[in-house]
């Protein structure tokens, strides 16, 4: 019964976030959502379309076991699923099981987005055994000479990156486990665009994988030349669209500092810190209000952060027709399936 309040709970918390973003009310309404919770910045790809691999300045960590656990302790009340990833590959934190089983113990849902290679034996029973919800796994090519053209010579063995999907699946049958539910991905770009029709065939039918997904392309803060030269098709998102991020979630780096948006990778845009504040002292702040405001004003080019981004959530604002706004006319690209028109 206690879970099942606290789900109804989290629930309603979504629609009040979701009613002060269409209404535009810049002072918080609800409980804070946490989006993203980055274990790591550590990760050995050198992904072309990632701004890690060009930009990223801030120093490299694990994050504590103090800060997870005040992030998960604070964020219940409204969080009920969380992704533990943001620019680093968390399956290098190695204390990635414990961190899994304290969110899955206090009933939000753990996502994760990693890169197959790194899936060895110990941190598959991890992932099963820690009760990790969803996991999306990244083959960026068919042959691992477009892997590596997209990813890096980390991921220069395709071959590993498929043996390791299997390992999974299997680990998963032998505990008799429905989760983690398995995503294979490949995020399609100038690289790669040429393999997605027979990478498609080759995993669609695959026992044990779940879902398969082409990802479209996002250029993250739209800064970064050689990244937005990789994107195939223009941006189709309205760019009077409000962009829902500040009144809906925020994010939090490994080392406790919270920021607005998964797009943030050099934490530019710092909120304040778990280390020092309270989440709902951040989520009921100043900085996020005065960054509502400037959202809801439309003038963000003083906001490198979002000057120059192709790439946010959202729907068209200030409607009498909410919610209907919300679910017909939605407009999303982070995570956004690619299909041909």
């Amino acid at each position: 019964m206690k879970v099942f309040l606290g789900n109804i709970g989290r629930k309603l918390n979504r629609e009040a976030l979701q009613f002060a973003y269409n209404w535009q009310i810049t002072r918080p309404v609800g409980k804070p959502v946490v989006f993203q919770i980055e274990l790591t910045n550590h990760c050995p790809m050198t992904c072309k379309m990632c701004p890690r691999t060009h930009a990223m300045e801030r120093p490299l960590g694990y994050m504590s076991d103090e800060v997870f656990h005040r992030i998960i302790d604070q964020a219940a009340q409204g969080t009920s699923d969380v992704f533990i990833h943001h620019f680093g590959d968390s399956l290098l934190h190695p204390k990635i099981r414990e961190l899994i089983r304290y969110a899955t113990d206090r009933g939000i849902r753990t996502y994760l987005s990693a890169n197959p290679v790194l899936l060895t034996k110990q941190r598959i029973e991890a992932l099963v055994d820690g009760g990790l919800h969803e996991i999306v796994l990244s083959i960026d090519g068919l042959t691992s000479e477009i892997s590596q053209a997209v990813r890096g010579r980390a991921a220069s063995n395709v071959e590993l990156a498929e043996r390791r999907v299997r390992e999974l699946i299997a680990y998963r049958e032998r505990q008799a486990s429905k989760s983690p539910y398995i995503i294979l991905q490949i995020v399609r770009q100038r690289q790669n665009v040429h393999e997605v029709p027979a990478w498609l065939e080759k995993w669609q039918n695959v026992p044990g994988v779940d879902r398969v997904k082409v990802k479209s392309y996002v250029t993250w803060d739209g800064t970064r030349d050689e990244i937005n030269s990789l994107r195939l098709e223009p941006s189709k998102i309205d760019p009077k669209l409000v962009c829902d991020k500040p009144w809906t979630s925020v994010t939090v780096l490994w080392d406790g500092r919270v920021v607005p948006c998964c797009f943030d990778y050099d934490g530019i845009m710092s909120l304040g810190s778990l280390r020092e504040q309270s989440l709902m002292e951040i989520w009921q702040g100043e900085r996020l209000v005065a960054f509502r405001e400037t959202h809801k004003n439309g003038d963000l080019s003083n906001i490198k952060l979002c000057a120059r981004c192709e790439d946010k959530e959202g729907y068209p604002v200030k409607r009498l027709t909410y919610p209907l706004n919300r679910f017909m006319q939605s407009q999303s690209s982070i995570g956004e399936e690619w299909r041909p028109e």
